[in-house]
C-alpha cells in the first residue's frame, strides 16, 4: 500500500503522527516493512496548542504508544494561536506553517532524513477540490504532491483511500485518538470533506475517483509546461527574467515560478501572475507591485522580476572598513600607490577632500551629483543618463553629505572628490560579491 519508490535503503523516515487514524496506520505500516526496505523508523508529534487538554491528551497517546513500539519520537509544542495572530494567518494556514518548521528542524537537526504524512487519496480529492473553489492554478487544481522540499517530505499514502485505511487499522487492531475539530465545520477542508463531498456524491458515487483523474491530467499537462517555463527563466543577480512573448500558460508559469523562487509563498500567485502578464501589452519601463517586496518589470521585450531594495535601509556614519549591502561587500581604504588608477568595481578618489560628517546611504529625494569634470544634475536625471535601471537605483550605496552624492559605489566619484597633484592619501573603493 505505500509508495515505496520515496524511499531508499539507508534512510531514517520520521513519521509526522497526531495520533489519529490516517498516522497511527502509516507508523504501523512502516514498521511492518522497515526490514524489507533496509530503513530505520522514527515519529515526530507536533501539539499546536489550539485544543488545550485535548491536544496534550493526543501527544501524550502519541508518546506511549512509540514507547510501548520502541520508536524514538520528536516531540515539540508550539503556539498556533499567537503565531496565527502575529502572523496575520488563518488556523489552518499557521498550524501547517508551525507544523512544517517543526518538521524542517527534525531533519535540520539529524533526527532523521525525511518526514512521512499521513496523506491519503481522499486529501487529495478534497484538496483538488478546494484548490478549484479558491481559483488555483492548474498547479494548485493537481492537488498534494509525492513530496515536497526536495524530496524531505514524503507522502507515501496518496494512493491509498480512507476505507482502505478503516479496514487496516480493524484488521491489525490498531488503538487511535479523534481530534475533535476534525468534526468541526468551521474549518473549510472539514466543510468540504463533511459537507460538500457527500452531496456530491449522492448524484455522482465515484466523484472522487474522477477528481482524481481529473487532477493527474492537469498534472501532467502542468508538469510540461512548467518545465517549458523552467527553460525560458533566466536568473542573474537576484533577478528573474523570461521574454515577454512566451504563450501565455508559459508565461504564467515563469512567473509564478520567479515569485516563488523571491519569496512569494503563499497560494496567491495566480492573480499575481495576471497582474505580470499585463505588463506584456504595457509601455517599457511600466511596472507592477508584488507581495513580499516584489516588483515585476517590462525591460525592453523582457519581464523581469526582483526584490525592491526601498527596505533596505542603510545609513552609516562614514569610515574606513568594510560594509555588508544588499548582498555585496564594500571595502574602504587608503592604498599605498597613489598611482593607482580606476577599474571596474573600483573606484579612487582624494580621502582629505571627504567632508566631516558624510555618510553611506541609500538614494534620497533631492539627491544632487556633480558629474566629474562636469556640471551638477539631479542623482536621478544622471543615473537615467548612464542607462541604470530603475530597479537598480535602490540598490546603489553612496557617499554622500547631507543632499550632495560624493560617490556613487561602483559607477562614479563626484568632481568634488576627485584626485589631483596635491592629494596625499587616495581612498580606495572597492566592491566583491
Amino acid at each position: 500500500m505505500l509508495n515505496e519508490s520515496l524511499l531508499k535503503s539507508g534512510e531514517t523516515i520520521a513519521v509526522a503522527i497526531s495520533g489519529g487514524k490516517d498516522s497511527v496506520c502509516l507508523l504501523d505500516m512502516f514498521l511492518a516493512a522497515k526490514e524489507r526496505l533496509g530503513i530505520a523508523v522514527k515519529a515526530v508529534n507536533v501539539d499546536h496548542g489550539i485544543r488545550g487538554e485535548t491536544s496534550e491528551r493526543d501527544s501524550l497517546f502519541v508518546k506511549n504508544l512509540c514507547e510501548k513500539l520502541n520508536v524514538p519520537l520528536y516531540y515539540k509544542k508550539v503556539d498556533c494561536p499567537a503565531y496565527s495572530r502575529e502572523n496575520g494567518l488563518s488556523a489552518e494556514e499557521g498550524a501547517r506553517a508551525l507544523r512544517y518548521k517543526v518538521f524542517n528542524e527534525a531533519i535540520e537537526s539529524g533526527f532523521c532524513d525525511k518526514i512521512a504524512t499521513a496523506h491519503h487519496s481522499d486529501d487529495r480529492a478534497e484538496t483538488v477540490l478546494f484548490n478549484l473553489l479558491r481559483g488555483a492554478s492548474a498547479l494548485g487544481a493537481s492537488g498534494i504532491n509525492e513530496s515536497t522540499s526536495n524530496g524531505r517530505i514524503i507522502r507515501p499514502m496518496l494512493g491509498v483511500s480512507r476505507a482502505e485505511i478503516d479496514d487496516y487499522l480493524k484488521n491489525r487492531g490498531l488503538d487511535y485518538v479523534v481530534d475533535e475539530t476534525n468534526l468541526q465545520t468551521d474549518y473549510t477542508r472539514n466543510f468540504i470533506r463533511l459537507r460538500v463531498l457527500p452531496l456530491i456524491k449522492e448524484r455522482f458515487p465515484e466523484a472522487e475517483k474522477s477528481i482524481l483523474r481529473f487532477a493527474d491530467t492537469l498534472k501532467d499537462d502542468d508538469l510540461f509546461l512548467k518545465s517549458l517555463a523552467e527553460k525560458a527563466i533566466e536568473e542573474k543577480n537576484g533577478e528573474i527574467s523570461f521574454d515577454e512573448n512566451l504563450a501565455k500558460p508559459v508565461f504564467m508559469r515563469a512567473a509564478i515560478i520567479a515569485m516563488k523562487r523571491l519569496g512569494i509563498k503563499k497560494d496567491y500567485e495566480k492573480a499575481h501572475a495576471e497582474a505580470v502578464f499585463s505588463l506584456t501589452t504595457a509601455e517599457n519601463g511600466k511596472s507592477v507591485t508584488l507581495p513580499k517586496g516584489i516588483v515585476a518589470v517590462k525591460d525592453y521585450g523582457k519581464i523581469t522580476l526582483y526584490k525592491s531594495a526601498k527596505s533596505d535601509e542603510f545609513f552609516i556614519p562614514f569610515a574606513l572598513g568594510e560594509y555588508e549591502f544588499s548582498g555585496k561587500t564594500y571595502r574602504f581604504e587608503i592604498v599605498v600607490d597613489k598611482n593607482v588608477k580606476r577599474v571596474d568595481n573600483r573606484l579612487i578618489a582624494d580621502f582629505s577632500k571627504i567632508p566631516r560628517g558624510a555618510v553611506l546611504r541609500t538614494r534620497r529625494l533631492g539627491d544632487t551629483f556633480k558629474k566629474f569634470g562636469g556640471g551638477t544634475k539631479k542623482l536621478k536625471d544622471y543615473l537615467i543618463d548612464k542607462k541604470i535601471p530603475e530597479r537598480e537605483r535602490d540598490k546603489l550605496l553612496l557617499l554622500a553629505k547631507d543632499e550632495k552624492v560624493l560617490l556613487i559605489c561602483g559607477i562614479e566619484i563626484s568632481d568634488v572628490i576627485k584626485v589631483d597633484k596635491e592629494t596625499k592619501n587616495v581612498l580606495q573603493c572597492s566592491i566583491s560579491e
